[in-house]
């Protein structure tokens, strides 16, 4: 094969297997080493995280993380993509493939797939720089424990019961998917291991109803994107609210839970 010309992207540190991947055509080298922690500056804060889809991350700080919404800024792409890949390919009755190693339909196919390949980098992007962005802000990150495979259940039932604002509910799983909140908690929780952080989860029910200043819980309290609690007139916007909430569930927890130089903080009132 002979010698092989190689981008590096990055100075390749010292290894142990390393091997070749192909992908969408295109060839990777893959370089498995292990990495030492780097223990980041304390900064004795701890912080909440209120994730959601308008805004993809909401800190106690009142720090708002814009989502990207990648599938739906490349969904004329896809759709290009898509047509012309139905236009070249060929189906039986059963709607099996009959030309899959045609040449014109794979290259066809490679298009789309590199589109979807550029969309998921760009998304993995913004979610690394905003899991940094949230580790580097304190010692302790506190999320929300969410059952996301329950979260995007599909709605639509079976003959017997059949589910009701189906069209809804799979146009909400495919924001939810594409927001990226399981990978947001993977990044945020390997990042945090490298920079000597501690992540809690904390139970999720009714996080976003709770006042951050009397505690009172109700549904009226939010509306839309802001809060207004209906029992002491507190405001905030209402992923901050909830990020505030997150926080108090998190500073209950055990001493021995949290990092020897972190301090509980005391819940503020944001404007």
């Amino acid at each position: 094969m002979g010698t092989v010309r190689l981008r590096k992207g990055r100075a390749v540190p010292a290894f142990g297997r390393a091997f070749v991947v192909e992908k969408n055509g295109r060839w990777y080298a893959i370089f498995e080493c292990q990495r030492e922690a780097e223990p980041l500056a304390p900064t004795g804060k701890i912080i909440g995280v209120d994730r959601g889809v308008h805004v993809l991350a909401a800190t106690s700080e009142g720090v708002l993380i814009a989502n990207g919404s990648f599938a739906e800024r490349h969904r004329r792409v896809f759709v290009g993509h898509q047509r012309n890949l139905n236009a070249v390919s060929i189906k039986d009755n059963r709607g099996r493939c009959l030309n899959r190693r045609d040449p014109v339909r794979i290259a066809v196919a490679r298009r789309l797939a590199r589109a979807k390949e550029r969309e998921a980098n760009a998304r993995l992007d913004a979610l690394h720089k905003a899991a940094r962005r949230i580790v580097t802000d304190a010692d302790v990150i506190a999320l929300e424990a969410l059952d996301l495979r329950a979260m995007t259940r599909s709605a639509k039932g079976t003959l017997e019961r059949p589910g009701r604002s189906v069209k809804a509910k799979s146009g909400l799983n495919r924001v939810l998917l594409d927001a990226g909140f399981g990978i947001l908690r993977r990044l945020i929780v390997e990042k945090a291991a490298n920079a000597a952080r501690v992540v809690i989860d904390v139970e999720a029910s009714y996080s976003s109803q709770t006042c951050g200043r009397c505690l009172h819980v109700s549904a009226e309290s939010r509306r839309r994107r802001r809060f207004c609690c209906v029992s002491c007139g507190w405001t905030n916007h209402a992923d901050v609210a909830a990020a505030l909430e997150i926080r108090r569930r998190a500073e209950l927890r055990p001493t021995s839970a949290l990092p020897s130089g972190s301090t509980r903080l005391r819940s503020q009132d944001a404007a």
